[in-house]
């Protein structure tokens, strides 16, 4: 079985070598640095996200503020080649992540999306030619997606993935939105880069 998380993660580390460590992405505000420094600390310094996970909890510790600043600001000042380095030697031995099936399920979508971040925030992109299993696999990941979806939006959800079929959740007879596209568009669609992603929208009215 590929390992698609593997793969993604090293082809966005060549990107970010040849991009520099100011070159834009799809992260509003962020650039490729802080993209590289986010990945990091994911993967080595999990303690320093608690505070993005329980904004509540990160409130009231002055310790989690602490830690996530303390963990920016020495990624942060690391040469970029170094940084990027990390970026894809991956998470160590101790992190879950660094096992092949945990990474595959946590990380396929986390690195094909941001790959794309900071390849369709460069001028003249054009979507990858994607093997079928990646494509499978993320229209699995649609799949479970768009049911979250279709209620954040009120909205009776439809998604025609081409090649994989037609799937659809939320409330029949409500306005309805539908969506189609290879499935990495629609995924890269319902991770909110919709206007990077090549989808065609449709929407009705409610009945």
């Amino acid at each position: 079985m590929t390992n698609f998380a593997r793969s993604e993660r090293r082809s966005l580390a060549a990107l970010l070598r040849t991009v520099g460590p100011d070159a834009p992405t799809l992260c509003e505000g962020w650039t490729t640095r802080d993209l590289a420094v986010h990945i990091v600390i994911r993967d080595r310094r999990p303690d320093a996200l608690v505070g993005n996970a329980f904004p509540a909890l990160a409130g009231k510790s002055q310790l989690l503020q602490e830690r996530a600043a303390g963990a920016e600001a020495e990624l942060t000042a690391l040469p970029w080649e170094q940084l990027v380095g990390r970026v894809a030697e991956g998470a160590p031995v101790w992190n879950p992540a660094s096992w092949g099936p945990v990474d595959r399920l946590m990380n396929t979508a986390e690195f094909l999306v941001h790959h794309e971040d900071v390849r369709r925030a460069q001028p003249g992109w054009e979507p990858r030619d994607l093997p079928w299993e990646l494509h499978s696999r993320c229209f699995a990941l649609v799949k479970a997606m768009i049911l979250p979806a279709s209620l954040k939006s009120g909205t009776h959800l439809v998604v025609e993935a081409t090649g994989f079929g037609t799937t659809s959740a939320g409330r029949t007879g409500a306005a309805s939105t539908t969506l189609r596209g290879t499935p990495v568009e629609l995924l890269l669609w319902l991770f909110g880069r919709d206007e990077h992603a090549r989808v065609e929208v449709s929407e009705s009215a409610a009945d």
